[in-house]
């Protein structure tokens, strides 16, 4: 699920914007990523996609998107580990 993205590529995220799933059968994945987003979370771009981003979460991996203007981070897809 890890986009194609270089090391240095990395960068620190860290949002108090509202979290939406993309698909409402998410939603129960929600905590665990408003949880890393407040604590702070390294995030890799998607090389391909502006704003996408894969992130590790203590229980798997997710992909979201982050839209500044709306102030709102949004889960597209979650694996596990």
């Amino acid at each position: 699920m890890l986009a194609t993205a270089l090391e240095t590529d990395t960068i620190w995220l860290r949002q108090d914007y509202q979290v939406a799933p993309v698909n409402p059968r998410l939603a129960a994945r929600l905590p665990e990523l408003r949880q890393a987003l407040k604590a702070g979370v390294i995030a890799y771009p998607d090389a391909s996609r502006s704003s996408f981003y894969d992130i590790e979460l203590p229980n798997g991996w997710a992909y979201i998107h982050v839209r500044d203007e709306k102030q709102t981070v949004y889960l597209v897809a979650y694996s596990r580990d």
